[in-house]
């Protein structure tokens, strides 16, 4: 069973997301600022942890395109709040020795 990837965010908001490594007891380990047009590596290690996208201040994430693309058949689960996006792998039957790639591009302009 494959539990960890590569998640690359590409930002195409007009201003800064916030992406965040969100860890099993709910805290986070990680947060990265990713400015307009940049991207960011994150590495997601395990099936209960999670990746969190936080839309620039004022933007309401639910009315921007995200477009996930996955390297292998891999099922992520993903939610949506007003202003984020948490995505995480689900438990599946794919060789622990592939590596992943998870891309992620979200913004107003479309991926």
């Amino acid at each position: 069973m494959i539990e960890q990837a590569d998640v690359y965010v590409k930002n195409v908001f007009t201003g800064s997301i916030q992406v965040s490594r969100k860890l099993p007891n709910g805290s986070s380990d990680l947060n990265i600022d990713v400015a307009k047009g940049n991207e960011e590596k994150i590495y997601l290690g395990g099936l209960d942890s999670a990746v969190v996208i936080k839309a620039p201040t004022g933007t309401e994430i639910r009315y921007c395109p995200v477009k996930v693309r996955a390297d292998v058949d891999l099922a992520v689960s993903h939610s949506r709040t007003d202003s984020t996006w948490s995505m995480k792998i689900l438990p599946n039957n794919l060789d622990p020795e592939l590596p992943i790639t998870v891309n992620v591009t979200i913004g107003e302009d479309g991926p």
